[in-house]
């Protein structure tokens, strides 16, 4: 089933990336990848290369004080370099074992607490998704003279209130209870000890608000990062694209990579295509940017590879595959 699963996700990203890079002409999609070779713009890869960088280790931050927030002290970089092995997995393994499962069979390795190890990463992951959402409904608001269709922002603006307030929900002792007792009961799966797990972890941390608020704002750093990211891919390729509509673009092309895939291409690609195209990019210009957001990360995770390399004494991947079977 799940290589059934892993090999249908290939194909719907291949089908689809094939598709728009047929549509924007080949040719054209290398002409405008070749463009950084041309007035100096060389150096603007590397500083997009920079940022992100920057991004991976705003989200280690972020991690860290999760975990500190639970008694499990982590120098940040060792949080970075696990988040690297796990952009790794991701990139390299995207049809084995995901980034995620790496972070949480490490710190649960390291903490001897499976329960800890998982929530710290769902949590996090969770205020990221906020944050994400938070930057396009500002974006939308900026650009809707290019955007005019409200469904958008409506879905955004929804989606953000519901991980918002079930966060706050969670903070108050009925709902909580009445939660867990409701999920006791979905035993299929152990899909109730798992969502029991995560929201007894949000709840432990009903005192400390201020541990919630420093990890949304990192995240909407980390994001931003990666919008500067593109502005220097923008620039490194000649396109006429600003900064603050690169704001909308990154964060709600970023949700499309959650829909099912390799990576998000595909929906990524498509994402960007359309975005862009309302502002006067070509499809060869959208797609040769959307393309560089795969490229970096892979560059970056390499240094994960390396580390993984170093470390992997320790680190079987079966051991890592119960871990997944457990959670």
């Amino acid at each position: 089933m799940r290589l059934l699963k892993n090999l249908l996700k290939v194909g719907i990203s291949l089908g689809l990336f094939s598709y728009l890079v047929w549509i924007s002409d080949p040719q054209q999609v290398l002409r405008v990848l070749g463009n950084v070779y041309s007035e100096h713009r060389l150096p603007y890869v590397f500083y997009a290369l920079a940022t992100g960088f920057v991004s991976v280790w705003f989200l280690a931050w972020r991690w860290q004080i999760v975990l500190n927030a639970f008694q499990q002290p982590y120098n940040i970089s060792r949080l970075y370099g696990i988040y690297l092995i796990g952009m790794f997995f991701n990139n390299f393994l995207p049809t084995s074992i995901g980034g995620d499962i790496v972070r949480i069979y490490r710190v649960a390795e390291e903490s001897d607490d499976r329960t800890l190890a998982f929530s710290s990463v769902i949590i996090e992951r969770l205020l990221g998704i906020a944050a994400t959402l938070f930057l396009s409904i500002l974006a939308l608001f900026y650009v809707s003279r290019f955007y005019r269709d409200s469904r958008l922002m409506v879905v955004a603006m929804l989606l953000f209130v519901a991980i918002i307030g079930f966060f706050l929900l969670m903070f108050r002792e009925k709902p909580f209870t009445f939660l867990l007792r409701l999920f006791d009961r979905f035993t299929l799966l152990r899909i109730g000890e798992r969502f029991n797990k995560m929201i007894g972890a949000i709840h432990m941390l009903k005192d400390r608000r201020g541990v919630l608020l420093s990890v949304f704002i990192l995240s909407v750093l980390s994001q931003a990062s990666i919008v500067f990211m593109n502005y220097f891919l923008a620039w490194a390729f000649q396109l006429q694209v600003g900064l603050m509509y690169l704001f909308l673009v990154v964060p709600v092309t970023f949700l499309l990579t959650m829909l099912p895939s390799i990576n998000g291409v595909g929906f990524r690609d498509g994402g960007f295509i359309f975005f862009l195209s309302k502002v006067g990019v070509a499809n060869a210009g959208a797609i040769s940017l959307s393309f560089m957001n795969v490229i970096i990360p892979m560059f970056i995770s390499v240094f994960g590879g390396f580390l993984f390399m170093i470390q992997r004494k320790k680190s079987k991947q079966k051991e890592i595959e119960a871990i997944e079977e457990s959670l």
